[in-house]
């Protein structure tokens, strides 16, 4: 039997002539199939008159380079270096030259005794969109860290193998310096490891809840960084330790705005509660003392002679009385002359006026940068009456002289001393040793304390427990694993804390372009051409 359909019956089914009538879909091919290379080519010709290269792109480049998305040459030709204010040129399939990095960027050798140096694009590798390009892999530092002993060209100073922070990275080591030699001492050497600083400090003493004087404290400088707990205030870490712009590291401890005088005040004399004393060298708290007790003695002086009281006369009055100057000034006033030896004892002979600096008061000069009377708030009109400024007299000198002796051994011994370390000589000032705080523990990285904000100061750092300034208080490597971790943790790269180029080799920030050179013709990556 005959199959129904045959090839030959499939063919009387066709129309001969049916490729001479175009069908929707064929006409449709036909016309895109000319349209599109026709776009396409018309496209890439309004991009190239334009100088846009964008079109040419494998990727788009980062924020610090999107700049330059237009302008493929820079960084793929011969660079700007290579002819400053030229016109960059063409340059496909072109491999990035340092060269063309180093025109804007500064990349100082990372260690001198390296071995091997890779090329820029090696570890910054560009278009792939909004990345950070310092941010690297740990692969790329681990290519050579993981064996120093053959990519270093000299032993090693560091430790020989680190592969990443949470398996072979060693303990943290501070710079420690003793006699003139500054050595590396890991954190886990307690026997070993010291703070040299010579300031006497007891963390626990100031971060202890309920301390005496945080109300007045609080009432003087507000309530900010004082925290109030269930059993009183405490002082915050931050109250002292606060960090610089950069928040890398801490602005230096200060009197003024930390421990004095809501704290730790430098009265003179309990008989003068108004003075207080600079937080200054020996020498010019001597100066100040002498000069204030030879205008405390004048300005009793002068409070005896008739003329009108000023205001604040009964107040000058009463100081007067405490300090048994006003009968002396009374007596002497009368006499046109010097007060009794009783009231104004002579300085000893063993010693000069003036006595520690080893050197006579009529050799030193008096300070008048000041209105007579500022010390001890004596009212204006009586300054007024106040005659010009002439050398003090001789009881004057003499009773200054006698009361520097007691007003010394209470600043220096008592005040000075609390925190400072003073080493003394017979008839000579005390000198004042260098308080020598270490500005940064860890000079091989870096650190931002802004990061960690949401964490309390001691749960890093054991203040609490610390009651002797040799003390260091710096978290160990142990501490940091516990949120520095591979896998759920924060981010635990080499990079988060070492920087690889070495910033101190930098050259200066001034550079060889100017503005026009840096943004002719440039748009930012993925913009609609105008």
């Amino acid at each position: 039997m005959e199959p129904r359909y045959s090839t030959k019956t499939r063919a009387k089914r066709i129309e001969p002539e049916y490729f001479k009538r175009l069908h929707p879909f064929r006409r449709w091919r036909l016309i895109l199939s000319i349209t599109v290379p026709v776009v396409a080519a018309a496209w890439l010709v309004a991009y190239a008159a334009r100088g846009d290269q964008r079109i040419y792109t494998s990727g788009p480049l980062s924020t610090g380079h999107a700049m330059f998305g237009t302008q493929c040459a820079d960084c793929h030709g011969p660079g700007r270096a290579a002819a400053p204010g030229g016109t960059p040129t063409s340059a496909f399939f072109v491999r990035v030259s340092d060269r063309a990095c180093l025109a804007c960027h500064d990349a100082p050798v990372h260690h001198e005794s390296q071995a091997f140096d890779p090329r820029c694009a090696r570890c910054h590798v560009e278009h792939k969109g909004d990345v950070v390009l310092a941010a690297l892999p740990d692969a790329q530092c681990s290519q050579c860290h993981a064996d120093l002993t053959r990519m270093s060209r000299t032993p090693p100073t560091v430790a020989p193998r680190i592969r990443d922070f949470g398996s072979s990275h060693p303990e943290f080591a501070v710079a420690v310096k003793e006699q003139n030699v500054v050595r590396r001492v890991p954190l886990n050497r307690s026997a070993e490891l010291k703070d040299l600083a010579q300031v006497k400090l007891n963390h626990q003493k100031h971060l202890k809840v309920g301390l005496k004087g945080l109300d007045e404290l609080r009432t003087l400088k507000g309530p900010f960084r004082i925290l109030e707990k269930a059993g009183g205030l405490q002082l915050a870490c931050a109250f002292c330790h606060q960090p610089e712009a950069s928040r890398a590291s801490m602005q230096p401890i200060s009197y003024i705005r930390h421990c004095g005088p809501g704290c730790h005040p430098l009265d003179v004399d309990a008989r003068l509660p108004d003075v207080v004393a600079p937080h200054d060298t020996p020498e010019i708290v001597h100066a100040f003392l002498r000069t204030l007790f030879i205008e405390v003695f004048e300005q009793c002086q002068a409070l005896a002679q008739p003329g009108p009281a000023g205001a604040g006369a009964d107040k000058l009055k009463k100081q007067c009385q405490d300090l048994e100057l006003v009968r002396a000034a009374s007596a002497s006033a009368a006499r046109g002359g010097r007060p009794p030896s009783e009231s104004a004892p002579e300085a000893p002979a063993d010693r000069p006026r003036g006595g520690r600096l080893g050197r006579s008061v009529e050799a030193e000069p008096e300070t008048t940068d000041r209105p007579r009377g500022g010390r001890l708030g004596r009212p204006a009109d009586a300054e007024k009456e106040t005659p010009s400024p002439r050398a003090p007299s001789p009881s004057a000198l003499e009773w200054a002289s006698a009361q520097l002796q007691g007003a010394e051994r209470v600043m220096f011994k008592q005040k000075c001393e609390f925190c400072h370390t003073l080493s003394s000589a017979p008839d000579r000032l005390p000198r004042v040793a260098p308080t020598a705080i270490p500005a940064r523990w860890l000079p091989h990285s870096v650190f931002d304390h802004g990061a960690h904000r949401p964490l309390a100061c001691t749960e890093c750092h054991k203040a609490t427990a610390s009651t002797d300034t040799t003390d260091v208080l710096l978290p160990s490597i142990t501490v940091c694993r516990e949120c520095h971790r591979q896998g759920g943790g924060a981010r635990a790269g080499c990079v988060e804390c070492h920087i690889y180029h070495d910033k101190a080799k930098e050259r200066d920030p001034s550079g060889p372009f100017a503005v026009p050179q840096l943004t002719k013709g440039s748009r930012s990556a993925g913009s609609p051409p105008r």
